[in-house]
């Protein structure tokens, strides 16, 4: 009996091995799966934390410069412009109050609204409900100064921003011979705008509109080379857009001819080198309009790569707060704080939204 059992257990233990022989034997030992796929996670982790760290490092001086201006934006008497005075007051003068502007108004619909059939009625109800929704804002200037003032009416407190005047350049007496350092008037011929609405013209009448009625706000200055006194120079023209006027007379005393034979018409201009005439800007004003840039020119030039680190700066902001997502959610113990965190910071930015879209649309 002994024997026979042995012989039993022995037969298929031989199968069994003649089964799994060396051909069948896997290829890839048990966990190894397990460890490629630990050390993939590991290295995009790693790869995250470095991006998250470089590209904070990249955005600072863009955080920096967004931060301040919009500093300046929201707090209009923060100012660092030494030309600039800001001075707060309070009057103590009667303004003309929201509650009686509100009563006039309530008076006059009732008025009006009981001669129409089915109008609705009102009735003025809550004096002490009626506010100024915004301040009052007024400028003024003087020959040295320009002058702005903000007032609450309701409360009377406010302030005077008053920025010194660059003193005015004299006018070039017509008489007197210009220059292109100075900014040379030209007139030509043709008119630039009146060719472009011909340009568009069959594009318009497909939308049954007339390009004549086409208000055109904006018109291209004109950059080239030329040689000023021998040397080579960047040149600007700046077209004055206007309706034209009589060309200057022949030797004869006659207006010179047209194509058509009316009298030709002349279209003003400007011609100036490129860096002769720069604008008067104060630091406050520089950081403003710096954060107001966008877009991309056609030349590519200094603005052209300010908008190519814009790009660069919204996609380096996306993927910081992604990625710093990622980062938290791999540390466990941070975990609860986070998520209570990131739900209060989601409630109150749809909150915020909401409220700014009805302000936007109704306010």
């Amino acid at each position: 009996m002994m024997e026979v059992t042995t012989e039993t257990e022995e037969v298929p233990k031989q199968q069994t091995a003649a089964l799994k022989g060396p051909a069948n034997k896997p290829s890839v030992r048990p966990g190894a799966k397990k460890k490629r796929k630990k050390k993939f996670v590991s290295s995009m982790n790693m790869w995250i934390r470095r991006i998250h760290l470089f590209s904070g490092l990249f955005m600072l001086p863009w955080v920096l410069l967004y931060g301040f201006t919009a500093l300046l934006f929201n707090h209009p008497t923060v100012t660092i412009d030494s030309q600039t005075q800001i001075n707060n007051f309070a009057l103590n003068e009667k303004l003309p109050a929201a509650s009686t502007l509100a009563q006039l108004a309530v008076l006059s619909a009732q008025e009006k609204l009981e001669s129409v059939d089915g109008a609705e009625t009102i009735e003025y109800i809550n004096p002490a409900s009626a506010v100024y929704t915004r301040k009052a804002f007024g400028t003024m200037e003087n020959a040295m100064t320009n002058l702005s003032l903000v007032l609450d009416l309701n409360s009377g407190s406010g302030y005077l921003r008053q920025r010194a005047k660059k003193p005015e350049v004299e006018a070039i007496p017509t008489d007197t011979p210009q220059t292109l350092k100075s900014g040379l008037s030209v007139t030509i011929e043709k008119d630039p705008i009146e060719q472009f609405r011909q340009a568009v013209r069959s594009l318009l009448d497909d939308h049954e509109f007339n390009p004549e009625d086409m208000t055109v706000r904006t018109f291209p200055t004109v950059e080239f080379d030329a040689l000023v006194d021998g040397r080579r120079q960047r040149v600007r023209f700046s077209y004055t857009p206007s309706r034209g006027r009589p060309s200057r007379t022949d030797s004869e005393g006659n207006p010179a001819g047209d194509e058509t034979g009316g009298p030709k018409k002349e279209y003003a201009g400007k011609l100036d080198i490129v860096g002769n005439n720069p604008r008067d800007l104060s630091l406050r004003s520089y950081l403003l309009r710096l954060h107001m840039a966008h877009g991309y020119p056609v030349q590519k030039n200094h603005r052209w790569f300010w908008a190519i680190a814009v790009d660069l700066m919204f996609a380096s902001m996306v993927f910081w707060g992604l990625s710093g997502v990622v980062m938290w959610w791999q540390i466990k113990r941070t975990r609860r704080i986070g998520l209570l965190l990131l739900i209060g910071s989601a409630l109150v930015a749809t909150w915020l939204a909401i409220g700014m879209h009805w302000e936007l649309v109704h306010g």
